[in-house]
């Protein structure tokens, strides 16, 4: 697709580009053992070494053991090969294996500490910057506006902290990409390579994330819209060639329907209008500028932020139609499937904003494009303070986030206690903590942040047998009511608050004799 082309670009953008994607890959890489290792990111560590629940769940029986041996679920074992890795995959088909068995791969050669997790997808977000020029040369035919999309991304809040994330989205990112140029590209030369190229990618995309079969809907969703009829026999068949590929995989997830069902219960939880509204507009905020620590107001921020893009989406229709067909058809054909379920039958599927990556890049490639036409002419000075203001509201927001040790990415329901309970059993001289067996896999990420001299103790059912002696503290983590009944009745310990969040993430609670 061929509309638009310069002669020539200001001779200040590449130079600021280069020095962007130099502050970008550093931000990518500055502390990436910082945040904390949570919930999700335990659970790609537990599956790509081959461990499941149930055997975290029956390798302790109410014994006494070091916090940090309940680590060994989060390595390597000489026990366990890749055949035992696909078979704890299998037991989560909704993750397709792509990622999980590269980083098994990286794993192997760097090690399972959480710098040498996250430093995968952090190396594989590098790639999304040649995508992302190659699709802007080939939606826009424009090089300064690809080199506009590579300073943006370069320093996006939302992408760079993907890339930190030891999970599948920094590679999603990049399979959107590479998908969208190659569909493009097919388009434009329509021979059988590059069709076969089209079909790999369509395949590349749903081994890596399951929805990344919605970016194939809103290609083919362009060519209706678009008429490209011709197109439609040859793309159907690279579709249906790359849904082959991806037959094996898909027959796991046949198999495992009632299992996807129960795990993915969380995005079926109703959610109120007024709460999606509310963050689909925060999620848009962290697109740009990642302002708000622990759903902080700027309401009004996010308004202005939502005009801004509606607008430059008008522009875009009147200005270069077919780029606009193209942006909106992704946005579509991958909001839509998530959003009309959330309004009709409940739930927050379309509250996840990793879930809306292909829309994200599209609103991002707009603004790239509207930016890049208004660096030269009269408005040239328009559009270069909005682009030093984007850029650098980015950059701004990352350096504030790189500090954190829990960011919203990370979850702060799930992981807002982490800190502030390891913090209060590591400042103790000789502790026990005292968990539920059944929560031994939620534990994972806090017992990283505990001391070496910290005991723990995994009860099944949190059965109330005698409270050890030889501790100077015993705390019981997530403590239900019937147990403390119990172990007061019997064995005369009163159970007394210790740490009792609003949210749903972990309380604490220290057990005291009588």
């Amino acid at each position: 697709m061929q509309t638009w082309q310069w002669d020539g670009k200001p001779r200040w953008m590449k130079t600021l580009a280069i020095a962007l994607l130099i502050v970008g890959i550093t931000l990518r890489f500055v502390h990436l053992d910082r945040k904390v290792y949570w919930y999700d990111e335990t659970l790609t560590s537990l599956r790509i070494f081959g461990h499941t629940r149930s055997q975290l769940e029956d390798s302790f029986r109410g014994q006494i053991i070091p916090a940090s041996e309940l680590l060994q679920f989060q390595q390597p074992a000489a026990d366990k090969d890749w055949g035992d890795t696909l078979d704890a995959l299998k037991g989560n088909a909704e993750h397709p294996p792509l990622y999980y068995l590269l980083a098994r791969l990286w794993a192997s050669v760097f090690g399972s500490s959480i710098a040498a997790m996250r430093s995968f997808p952090a190396v594989t977000s590098l790639l999304v910057f040649p995508c992302i020029y190659w699709l802007c040369i080939e939606l826009f035919a424009a090089p300064l506006t690809g080199w506009v999309a590579v300073a943006i991304v370069a320093v996006a809040p939302y992408q760079v902290l993907y890339a930190q994330e030891a999970r599948e989205y920094a590679l999603w990112t990049v399979v959107i990409l590479l998908s969208c140029a190659a569909f493009l590209r097919t388009l434009r030369q329509n021979t059988r390579s590059t069709w076969l190229l089209y079909a790999l990618t369509v395949a590349l995309g749903l081994y890596t994330h399951i929805l990344g079969g919605l970016v194939t809907i809103a290609h083919g969703l362009y060519l209706i819209v678009s008429r490209r009829w011709s197109a439609i026999w040859p793309f159907m068949l690279a579709a249906i060639g790359g849904l082959a590929l991806f037959t094996p995989w898909l027959l796991v997830i046949f198999d495992n329907l009632e299992q996807i069902h129960t795990t993915t219960e969380g995005v079926r939880v109703e959610m109120s209008i007024g709460s999606l509204l509310e963050r689909w507009l925060t999620n848009l905020n962290r697109v740009f500028l990642d302002i708000d620590f622990n759903y902080v107001d700027i309401e009004d921020t996010n308004y202005a932020l939502l005009a801004i893009v509606l607008f430059i989406f008008v522009w875009l229709v009147w200005r270069d139609r077919p780029s606009a067909i193209f942006l909106l058809a992704l946005m579509a054909g991958t909001v839509l499937p998530l959003l009309l379920p959330d309004l009709l039958i409940g739930g927050r599927r379309s509250g996840a904003l990793r879930y809306l990556i292909p829309c994200y890049l599209a609103i991002q490639l707009a603004v790239a494009h509207f930016l890049a036409l208004h660096l030269t002419g009269r408005w040239f000075r328009l559009g270069r303070t909005a682009l030093l203001s984007l850029t650098l509201a980015g950059v701004l927001s990352l350096i504030i986030s790189s500090q954190a040790t829990v960011w919203w990415i990370k979850s702060l329901e799930r992981s807002g206690s982490y800190p502030v309970i390891s913090q209060m059993v590591n400042r103790t001289e000789k502790p026990l903590v005292i968990v539920d067996r059944s929560r031994a896999i939620g534990t994972l990420s806090l017992i990283r942040l505990f001391d070496s001299h910290v005991s723990l103790q995994l009860l099944p059912k949190f059965r109330a047998q005698p409270i050890p002696s030889g501790f100077s503290d015993v705390f019981v983590l997530d403590g239900e009511q019937g147990y403390f009944r119990r172990i007061d009745r019997r064995h005369r310990y009163r159970a007394i608050p210790f740490f009792r969040p609003t949210t749903r993430t972990f309380s604490l609670w220290r057990l005291r004799r009588e």
